[in-house]
């Protein structure tokens, strides 16, 4: 792995950054504060062309590779990972499974106007029965004729009170398991089908969260994404995709706490001198630093196998698991750093702090992720009977 930057990685970079700095980080309070879906930020990133990063310029996106794309990650979750997932969620998950496993219809009628801005997509796999156990879907889709007919409910479906499209996960056959599922589109205001906006979250207050309805929501069979009996396995191309962005976007939030920390260990003085001078607080500093970097070349590696198209699981694996815990140790002791002052949002520590949660619910839970691991070293299915 080459690890010197080209020009347009820079760019890239470069860009992303721009773009945080300048139209997400000044309204972040604003948003947050009112638990209000930042939706302005879709106008203002459209010019920029990011909201179609990870699609392919057949489909009017940018084309890029995944480490640029890593890059791209880190810079505007640097600002915000809730607010960045307001434009970037839909091309992440349900771009990139259209773009593996949909048909050239289906690419042609989604794929452009999603890059634009002008359509927004989600997935929805999660149910009350059914979490990290995807294979205990309930919702059903029922052939009839040349239609599907689906019934069930999803559970805080990110994005899901502003897609056009919703990309469920659903069981055609209980008899055979998980290889009965498949995926469906089913565009909004298609009878039977509702959503709900969840409010009063402690984190992605800026972001939009779902339940979503069907009730016998008939569904054309050109909606169908990919193979039925293939529905587990295309979804995880998006999740694949979405666990790159929850490292990155990890590295991101983190590398903003070390720097509000910095800076303010610089300023702060107690006992006539700044804090920033004491040992333990630059003990603290470093330890910071040298994780943020670590996750970040694990996050490096994994988008460098993904552009490979090698295989990739334990290290998709390494990397989401060990950024969980990053994220979620940095912005806590970046709080304690900054004592009563990091509980106030005059500072981003506190809306990352709070960002950081979802770290552990987006792409597999940490528990989860120790059990791929645990897997593919001993070659022992811990959830085997």
């Amino acid at each position: 792995m080459d690890f010197e930057l080209t020009q347009e990685q820079i760019m890239f970079r470069d860009l992303a950054h721009k773009f945080a700095e300048q139209e997400i980080l000044p309204y972040i309070k604003e948003y947050e504060r009112d638990e209000k879906y930042f939706e302005e930020v879709v106008q203002k990133v459209k010019p920029t062309g990011l909201m179609g990063a990870p699609i392919s310029e057949k489909y009017g996106g940018l084309g890029i590779n995944r480490v640029t794309l890593a890059l791209i990650f880190e810079e505007l979750c640097w600002a915000s990972y809730s607010i960045t997932h307001n434009f970037l969620g839909g091309p992440v998950l349900p771009g990139t499974i259209i773009m593996m496993v949909g048909n050239e219809e289906q690419k042609q009628k989604w794929l452009p106007p999603m890059c634009k801005g002008e359509l927004f997509a989600c997935g929805a796999a999660v149910e009350p029965n059914a979490g990290s156990d995807a294979s205990n879907i309930e919702t059903t889709a029922v052939k009839s004729g040349n239609k599907w007919v689906i019934n069930g409910t999803k559970l805080f479906i990110t994005d899901g009170g502003k897609a056009d499209i919703a990309l469920v996960l659903a069981q055609t056959d209980k008899s055979k398991g998980p290889k009965g599922l498949g995926i469906f589109a089913v565009e909004r205001g298609t009878p039977g089908f509702s959503s709900k906006d969840l409010v009063g979250k402690l984190c992605w207050r800026a972001g939009n969260l779902a339940d979503l309805r069907f009730s016998d929501c008939e569904v054309p069979e050109e909606n169908v994404i990919g193979q039925i009996g293939m529905g587990l396995r295309n979804m995880f191309y998006g999740i694949d995709v979405a666990r790159l962005m929850v490292t990155m976007g990890s590295v991101g939030m983190s590398r903003s706490c070390l720097e509000s920390v910095i800076k303010y260990a610089k300023e702060r003085k107690q006992f006539g001198k700044p804090i920033g001078s004491f040992q333990l607080v630059q003990g603290v500093i470093a330890e910071m630093a040298a994780a943020i970097d670590g996750v970040r070349l694990q996050g490096y590696r994994l988008a460098w196998l993904m552009d490979k198209k090698a295989s990739h699981v334990l290290e998709s694996s390494y990397a989401k698991y060990q950024a969980m815990k990053l994220v979620k140790w940095v912005t806590s002791d970046a709080l304690r750093m900054f004592g009563a002052y990091g509980l106030m949002d005059e500072y981003p520590i506190e809306h990352h702090h709070r960002d950081a949660l979802t770290t552990n619910l987006m792409g597999g839970t940490p528990e989860m992720h120790a059990l791929t691991i645990g897997r593919q070293l001993l070659e022992i299915d811990a959830m085997s009977g």
